[in-house]
């Protein structure tokens, strides 16, 4: 949490005490020169002065005494335009107010009304905060502003510095201790009737809106940073602010739109174009997640795209171009593009194995920044590698695997990732070995890949099968609604010859994976195994027009149907009975 800084302008008067006070000295100014005109006019005779008998003898002084008041108001607020002459206006405003306070006749008289004592008090507050750093005495001046005007803004604004700031230096000291409730609030409730004296405060919004965000009143301060982009519609730190604010509330589409008007503001920032690519690629917009991040990469006038995505070198390469790259590979790999997702995630890596090297050479590189830059390098090789396994690329993921490894051979999701890989490879021998030691290494909520991925290698072979289910299950717990978790635990009920729980396991996991061949195959298998043949039969149907060109399927939907039709000649020969369990 960071402290708020106030740069004070130049003072601005309110119009009624301008309107009064120039009425004044502009009375002064015609009486003096009617005065001088006069005495032009008649030569050296002075003319006689007739009092007037009704005359208000009272009226001459007060008016004298108000246009005093006055001009030392307007030398105050012109002394105040100087760093040097500024000891000289806070005199002239204790001046004025040691006579505000010592003369009761001031307000009872009318020179002065409410509003126009509440104006020097808050004048002289504003001198004393922050400039002369007098925090105690500008928030007396404040609050006695306020109560002879409640709606006095400059006062009020001061205030509402001054408490921020007290509770912000409260926190920094407090840390771990509970906040305080009466400072939070008075806090709040300064800058909210702030706000609502003057809605288009831009700054008291900014405070409002940070202090909301970082004590998590999130809509509060949603709130306030929408004020603010209508105040100031041009700036984009607030649309930022927004942004990033609906993310919390998983506001996805809010917070694309928000991005998007930062990035029409600032087409230059590229760190947001990163941000807005992020937010399509949660909101599931692929090509527009591709055009976004290309747009980082743009290349220069007369140069082709790939050329000059190729030929960059990590010496120019800044971050934002490296996350660019990292986003376009998954925005690549969930269109099933896996030529692109490829070429991306390498060059990314390719960038960043160049930054390393440099950081090996310099001498003021830290090694702190040495140890982040290996690991984002680790976790780039694997995300690599699971592009391999999604796209059945087996032998280029060992290869990413094994390279991990090399480095650090503890690494757990890397030993799981080359376990399936060899899974994938029928080296059932090396793939035991692997997500062995991955579960050794892990705990059950890090790793439930590997605990699903063993319990389904052990299915296949028929082997170990309650420690199959025990190792799937296991994965359950951190992953409950997973398709392809509960398709294993389904395939190890049906080897176990448990066909009621195998059913039931199956069809939860069709529901979360719909579509999917591998499922429809096991489900149909179980079906079968209990006799529901004519379920089984439409089960291999649906994979089948998924997958039309697999074998395996096209082999098993010809004998369901043969058995099918030879049942269906049997049952001609009997009364037909309802089966209740086909229904």
């Amino acid at each position: 949490m960071k402290y708020f800084t106030c740069q004070e302008g130049r003072p601005w008067l309110q119009r009624s005490n301008i309107s009064i006070g120039l009425s004044i000295l502009v009375l002064i100014t015609v009486c003096l020169s009617l005065g001088s005109n006069l005495q032009a006019q008649i030569g050296s005779e002075t003319p006689e002065l007739v009092v007037l008998p009704d005359a208000n003898t009272g009226l001459n002084s007060d008016m004298t005494r108000v246009a005093k008041l006055y001009t030392n108001l307007m030398r105050a607020a012109y002394y105040r335009t100087g760093e040097r002459s500024i000891p000289k206006s806070k005199a002239l405003y204790d001046a004025l107010i040691k006579e505000i306070d010592d003369s009761a006749t001031i307000l009872e008289n009318g020179l002065l009304s409410p509003s126009e004592v509440s104006f020097i008090y808050a004048e002289r507050a504003s001198l004393r905060y922050p400039k002369l750093q007098d925090i105690k005495g500008a928030e007396e001046d404040a609050r006695t502003a306020i109560k002879f005007n409640p709606e006095n803004v400059k006062a009020t604004w001061v205030l509402a510095q001054i408490v921020t700031e007290r509770f912000i230096y409260y926190m920094e000291r407090n840390r771990n201790s509970k906040i305080p409730n009466i400072l939070k609030k008075e806090m709040f409730d300064t800058l909210k009737r702030l706000v609502a004296l003057d809605p288009d405060h831009d700054r008291a919004y900014f405070y409002l809106g940070s202090m909301a965000r970082d004590l998590g009143d999130t809509e509060l301060a949603i709130t306030s940073f929408k004020a603010l982009t209508r105040i100031i519609p041009y700036d984009d730190r607030y649309y930022r602010e927004l942004a990033e604010l609906y993310k919390t509330q998983n506001r996805l589409d809010e917070a694309l739109q928000s991005y998007e008007r930062v990035v029409t503001i600032r087409p230059e920032q590229k760190s947001a174009r990163n941000r807005l690519g992020q937010l399509y690629l949660q909101t599931g917009d692929y090509p527009a997640a591709v055009k976004t991040f290309l747009s980082v990469l743009s290349p220069p006038e007369g140069q082709s795209e790939t050329n000059s995505v190729r030929e960059r070198t990590a010496r120019n390469a800044s971050e934002v171009e490296i996350e660019a790259h990292q986003g376009i590979s998954l925005a690549y790999q969930a269109q099933n593009n896996f030529e692109r997702s490829e070429f991306h995630i390498t060059r990314m890596i390719t960038l960043l194995e160049e930054r390393a090297k440099r950081t090996r050479n310099g001498f003021r590189t830290r090694s702190s920044e040495r140890i982040e830059l290996a690991n984002r390098i680790q976790e780039a090789r694997y995300t690599l590698g699971q592009i391999y396994l999604k796209f059945n690329v087996p032998r280029k993921a060992v290869q990413t695997f094994t390279k991990i490894l090399s480095v650090n051979d503890k690494y757990v999701p890397a030993l799981s990732g080359i376990g399936i890989a060899y899974q994938m490879q029928d080296d059932m021998k090396r793939a035991e070995i692997y997500l062995r030691r991955a579960i050794d290494l892990s705990t059950e909520a890090e790793l439930p890949d590997a605990y699903n991925a063993l319990g389904y290698l052990y299915a296949e072979q028929g082997i170990n099968l309650d420690e199959a289910a025990a190792l799937v299950r296991r994965a359950l717990k951190s992953v409950p609604k997973s398709g392809a978790y509960l398709d294993s635990l389904g395939l190890i009920y049906f080897k176990q010859g448990k066909l009621d729980a195998a059913i039931e396991n199956l069809e939860q996991a069709l529901h979360y994976l719909p579509d999917t061949p591998e499922i429809l195959l096991h489900l149909a298998d179980a079906y079968l195994g209990k006799g529901l043949k004519q379920k089984a039969l439409r089960t291999l149907e649906q994979a089948v027009l998924l997958e039309p060109n697999n074998a395996e399927l096209l082999q098993k939907l010809e004998r369901s149907r043969q058995q099918s039709a030879v049942s269906g000649q049997e049952n001609s020969f009997h009364q037909p009975t309802v089966d209740n369990s086909e229904k």
